[in-house]
């Protein structure tokens, strides 16, 4: 039997458990992922029935990394208005360094470049994460604004937000 492989893929309304179980792992393991405080509470019927209407949405993306049958990572384009969307990504701890957060970045951004009409790429990276900011420089984000967030315990963290134009004003 061979080893199992990570698999990026796009999301699916049958994630929904492992999703929200990912998400609240996601949130012990790092100070610097947080989830909307909403998502929290969500039931799995809740959480497919929101997954139903981001897969269906022409501005927003999901993909996960499966490995076995085990999401260990996930990425989302949220759509902020018509031209911009905000990009997130995690994995869990014991995945980081296997080039998994390259991946997905990747994969969301070939996503944005040819299946969304969004022209920029926008995200905010706290700045004691060195090697998510290293990462998106190396994906070509530039600096747009320096400020400060709360992180997910509550401190106040320095932090830049990020912007990649993906489409110079064209429509996908």
């Amino acid at each position: 039997m061979s080893e199992p492989t990570v698999d990026i893929r796009p999301v699916t309304e049958n994630d929904a458990a492992d999703l929200l179980t990912l998400l609240e792992d996601l949130k012990k393991e790092s100070t610097t992922f947080t989830a909307d405080p909403a998502l929290a509470h969500l039931s799995v019927k809740e959480e497919a029935a929101q997954l139903r209407v981001m897969i269906s949405s022409p501005q927003n993306h999901l993909m996960v990394a499966d490995y076995g049958g085990q999401l260990i990572g996930v990425a989302s384009i949220i759509a902020k208005n018509e031209t911009v969307g905000e990009i997130g990504v995690a994995i869990l701890k014991s995945y980081w360094n296997e080039g998994l957060g390259s991946a997905l970045m990747e994969e969301m951004l070939y996503w944005a470049k040819t299946a969304s009409s969004l022209t920029n790429i926008v995200l905010t990276v706290q700045l004691e994460n060195t090697y998510a900011k290293r990462l998106y420089s190396n994906l070509g984000f530039k600096v747009t604004h320096s400020d400060s967030v709360v992180n997910a315990v509550g401190d106040e963290v320095p932090a830049q937000e990020m912007t990649l134009t993906v489409h110079h004003g064209r429509q996908a």
